[in-house]
């Protein structure tokens, strides 16, 4: 969800997709639906949107090959004061709301809020691809050292995280731990996103082409799978919210495969409208800022009780009019208002 230099259209329009999907996840949580019913699964559907994201950055992480301390501290500062000081601005917005409307301040909270990305819904975006960060020469060395085996043992790492979620969600057998911030919960979506620049594996070539069938199967089975593990786990131990969220071993599978599907797709995302490619070019804009607009929305419509019968149709409104409204507000804020304040400090 970084902001990039160098546009290339396909990844415009995928990520265009993953920041549609991430609105519609949080318009289920803002409609008051996240574990009724048929959203539970259609929730299943959207899992792919963070990984995507995850994948992405490391995609164009890998432009910059890091050699040396002074490559390493130069992709760092680049990297870091593109997203954590728009981060900050918006956080503090937060909480100086929260500040403001309650008349108290708790420092240590304030702090742990923002080491967190607690502050709002999906900051934790920021913290855990601000520590794939750091690792990012780490693992620019084990792909060069090991090729593909570098993205089996990162698999590896990502899987034993998962395991370590289960026990803590699912058995508490070990503490409660935050699964959205910490790394090991995304790693391997990130170095997926480092092989695959690395290698050209976007590029789709001749030899791949024969296997896109083989890999729109797989993305169905994997959705398939995915909804039947979340089923399992709302009967066996009901817990919705662990249930849904896409740390979960058929979320990988399927978000995997939707990010395999991208690449070997890649050209035909040049087809789509250039509004998607545009919506990609505003995405972290639109992260930053998109759930104070949806919370305005669903209040709007909350004044109109008949769409609590329709809920697709109340969804797809929520998501069309706060993406409408993220979309105005950031143009007219590029517009206006001068490069340093609306890119570096709005992340616009």
């Amino acid at each position: 969800m970084a902001i990039q230099e160098n546009r290339d259209n396909a990844f415009d329009t995928f990520r265009g997709f993953a920041i549609i999907a991430v609105i519609a996840t949080h318009a289920i949580y803002f409609g008051g639906s996240p574990h009724n019913g048929g959203f539970v699964y259609y929730r299943q559907l959207l899992n792919f949107c963070v990984p995507a994201f995850f994948f992405i950055s490391g995609y164009w992480a890998s432009r910059k090959q890091i050699m040396h301390l002074a490559e390493y501290k130069a992709f760092l500062w680049r990297r870091l004061s593109r997203i954590l000081l728009p981060y900050l601005f918006w956080s503090f917005v937060v909480i100086g709301y929260s500040i403001v409307k309650t008349r108290h301040f708790d420092g240590s909270k304030t702090l742990f809020v923002l080491l967190t990305g607690g502050a709002c819904m999906g900051y934790y975006f920021i913290i855990a691809i601000t520590q794939l960060y750091f690792l990012t020469p780490i693992l620019q060395y084990l792909n060069r050292k090991l090729g593909v085996y570098a993205v089996a043992l990162i698999l590896m790492v990502n899987m034993i995280g998962f395991l370590v979620l289960y026990l803590s969600r699912l058995f508490n057998v070990i503490p409660h731990l935050p699964a959205a911030m910490l790394f090991y919960s995304w790693i391997i979506y990130y170095e997926f996103g480092l092989f695959a620049g690395e290698n050209e594996m976007a590029v789709p070539t001749r030899k791949t082409r024969l296997f896109r069938p083989f890999v729109l199967y797989a993305l169905l089975v994997s959705l398939l799978i995915s909804m039947m593990e979340t089923t399992a786990i709302l009967s066996e131990f009901k817990n919705s919210a662990f249930a849904v969220f896409p740390t979960t071993y058929s979320s990988l599978l399927y978000a995997t495969c939707v990010i395999i599907g991208f690449l070997f797709y890649r050209e035909y995302f040049e087809w789509f409208p250039r509004l998607f490619g545009e919506i990609g070019r505003y995405s972290f804009g639109i992260y930053l800022i998109h759930t104070f607009v949806l919370g305005e929305v669903v209040w709007i419509f909350s004044r109109f009780n008949l769409l609590y019968s329709f809920q697709p149709l109340r969804q797809f409104l929520l998501v069309v009019t706060t993406l409408s409204v993220c979309f105005v507000l950031i143009a007219a804020a590029r517009r206006v208002l001068p490069k340093l304040i609306y890119s570096k400090i709005l992340g616009f």
